[in-house]
């Protein structure tokens, strides 16, 4: 059970890389901050990013940046550069130079699941990754994402969404591994050799009937101690996180319009829909169909 690659594929992570500029100094990007998360790679140069509240931070190339929505922010060459909004950018296009002093990749994700504001909750504002700290396989990513640019190959653009999509992969395991950052409790379970059997298997079908009891026969505990242990490791309790991942697999039904309320509920372990219902108002504080009234969606 790959846990991370299910976490991105309900969250609908796409890659949708909108722009690669070279650029001769002094060059300055402007952003909205407006998107879900976007990722910056710097294929060649130096530069800065500024963020409202966070000092500016040094940029080299092949690091890697992660951007949360927020404020407007900049990529520039250095402090004090002008700045070009994004948008007009893209219409202009890359400076003319045989050897530009930068080159710039910058790919927004569409992350529109269920599980993407608990997804993107685990991120701070911005996160960056140093060349040098990068796997020898993300490194050879950016290499050939860098390569790609240059290509003019048809094929060009399916090639480097995918390779985004690869690039967020290994960003966010590079991030979460580091003492200093706060990854999301499934991906500190799967870190705990006795915890991560009871994780898969609550991920694998949560609409099962995990109890407690149950879990803790799996990896070999008594309920007390698995129970105390999940707690502090995930850091809420078992029945917790099982409702918790329960509702948010609803809600990213409930996203796609294409169920009834009655078969939402039985697919996440549900009964009847007021069960499901007042489980889900505990939750998101709405019934399900009022959730899903309120953003325009109806089911087929």
């Amino acid at each position: 059970m790959d846990v991370l690659s299910e976490e991105l594929s309900q969250a609908r992570a796409r890659g949708a890389v909108f722009s690669i500029l070279d650029r001769r100094a002094p060059w300055g990007l402007g952003f909205s901050g407006g998107r879900a998360l976007t990722a910056h790679v710097l294929l060649r140069g130096t530069g800065l990013i500024e963020i409202p509240g966070i000092p500016a931070l040094d940029l080299a190339a092949g690091d890697v940046v992660l951007v949360t929505a927020g404020t407007p922010y900049a990529l520039v060459s250095a402090p004090g550069a002008s700045v070009e909004p994004i948008g007009e950018a893209r219409m202009r296009g890359s400076d003319e130079s045989a050897v530009p002093d930068a080159r710039i990749l910058c790919g927004a994700y569409r992350m529109e699941g269920g599980l993407s504001e608990a997804f993107l909750a685990t991120l701070p504002r911005v996160v960056v990754l140093r060349s040098g700290e990068l796997e020898p396989a993300h490194r050879a990513l950016v290499e050939v994402m860098a390569a790609e640019a240059d290509s003019g190959e048809d094929g060009r653009q399916s090639i480097l969404d995918r390779i985004l999509d690869l690039i967020l992969v290994y960003s966010l395991r590079t991030w979460w591994s580091r003492p200093d950052s706060h990854g999301p409790g499934w991906y500190r379970g799967l870190a705990d050799p006795l915890l991560a059997p009871a994780l898969r298997a609550i991920h694998r079908d949560p609409g099962a009937a995990h109890s407690v009891d149950a879990l803790a026969g799996i990896v070999g505990l008594s309920r007390a101690a698995f129970a105390a242990r999940f707690r502090t490791v995930v850091g809420e309790p078992p029945g917790r996180y099982l409702t918790v991942l329960r509702m948010r697999r609803a809600a990213d039904a409930l996203t796609r319009g294409e169920a009834s309320l009655a078969t939402i509920a039985a697919e996440v372990g549900y009964a009847n829909e007021y069960a499901f219902s007042t489980a889900f108002r505990r939750i998101y504080g709405t019934s399900p169909g009022r959730w899903r009234h309120l953003r325009g969606i109806e089911p087929d």
